[in-house]
């Protein structure tokens, strides 16, 4: 049995796929499972267990050019795969599994293009993405879930992160909390990512009440172009902190937060490699809908600012990350529901 699994969007879709993809894996053990993304995800898409392949599709990336498309389904139509499970309701990535011949097209319903698909299950309102697609398992005769995501980092990555933390000196026993202060990672399609950035006082404020109340250590995360919001959030630090922005390749960030205790990021793949490890996420989400895009799971929690009651419409974009408050990230972290 060869499986497809159709990922549209970039890191942030291709890391929730995760529990679908063990979930079918598990239902399907003898099955080989193919799972197609951007070529922008396709280093994490690796990093998911159960994965057998790997095909980057520039098709499916949200600003991929018609022709790509073209070329992705070029791509698909030699292939043979008895089913496709479709994560996301984009009109063109259905397109894409019925255009390749896949008999069975199983994904998300909505829209006209529903009619492409041979079975669908029902989004709720709110509902994490992940949690919508692992339905779908079912619609195969798969009913034994795996709800944890999971990412592998593998040996050499989890060598160079316990490497690096104990050169910072932080990794002493203490709580550590990884931060992530700016948008490097930021892959939302059609947002300017700095819209999502949370002031460097509040990160600065934020770590000095942790170190205050639970003795936390602080380590920086981010890509190298997030060094000046770093920066200036550590201008303001009275708690014991190290910085690794652009030091470490994807695979070492997620074996990094295997070591911590905690992450706190806005919208990110890094919230997602934090949860395929095992790590507890906070997350904060303004112009983009953390209930939909968040880390799937229990443990991890979503601090989602909203315009003022009657301003829902007119209320800019660049304001919502101001009304989240550095109490509400101590409540989520401190009082998790």
């Amino acid at each position: 049995m060869h499986v497809l699994i159709l990922v549209p969007g970039r890191q942030v879709e291709t890391l929730q796929a995760s529990p679908l993809v063990r979930t079918v894996a598990a239902g399907f053990p003898e099955a080989r499972i193919t799972l197609a993304c951007s070529p922008n995800a396709a280093r994490v898409a690796r990093g998911l267990e159960e994965v057998q392949e790997v095909l980057p599709l520039r098709g499916l990336d949200p600003e991929g050019p018609l022709l790509a498309w073209t070329v992705a389904w070029a791509r698909l139509r030699h292939r043979r795969f008895d089913v496709a499970f479709v994560c996301g309701t984009t009109p063109t990535t259905r397109l894409l599994a019925y255009l390749a011949g896949v008999p069975r097209r199983l994904g998300p319903g909505g829209g006209l293009t529903t009619v492409l698909l041979t079975g669908r299950v029902h989004a709720e309102r709110g509902e994490n993405r992940a949690a919508t697609w692992l339905r779908l398992a079912r619609l195969a005769g798969v009913h034994a879930e795996r709800h944890l995501p999971r990412f592998e980092p593998g040996q050499v990555a989890a060598q160079q992160a316990l490497i690096q933390l104990h050169s910072t000196g932080i990794g002493d026993g203490r709580l550590i909390v990884a931060m992530a202060p700016g948008w490097g990672h930021s892959d939302v399609s059609g947002l300017d990512p700095s819209l999502t950035a949370w002031e460097p006082e509040r990160w600065a404020h934020l770590a000095n009440q942790l170190g205050a109340r639970h003795g936390a250590g602080v380590i920086f995360v981010g890509a190298a172009d997030d060094q000046a919001a770093v920066h200036a959030a550590a201008a303001d630090m009275s708690v014991p902190h190290a910085d690794v922005t652009g030091q470490l390749d994807t695979a070492a960030v997620a074996a990094l937060f295997r070591l911590c205790d905690l992450l706190v990021s806005g919208d990110s793949p890094l919230l997602h490699l934090a949860a395929g490890v095992g790590t507890p996420t906070v997350g904060l989400f303004g112009p983009t809908d953390g209930r939909r895009r968040g880390p799937y799971g229990g443990e991890h929690r979503v601090v989602q600012a909203l315009p003022p009651p009657g301003r829902r419409q007119d209320w800019p974009d660049q304001a919502l990350m101001d009304r989240i408050r550095v109490d509400d990230v101590l409540a989520g972290i401190e009082y998790p529901v």
